[in-house]
């Protein structure tokens, strides 16, 4: 990062964290795609407390 964008990242008061791509792991992946699926087909999930 130039010394220009970490000037104007601290002007709109961002940290370098926000510019970082969160992990996302195999398991995010699949709960996601059985929301989407889900979303698809009008089906409402149970959510557990467990997690």
């Amino acid at each position: 990062m130039t010394d220009l964008q970490k000037k104007m990242m601290k002007a709109a008061g961002l940290t370098e964290d926000n510019f970082r791509k969160p992990k996302v792991t195999e398991i995010d992946r699949i709960k996601a795609n059985v929301d989407f699926l889900a979303m698809l087909n009008g089906v409402e999930l149970e959510v557990s407390s467990d997690e």
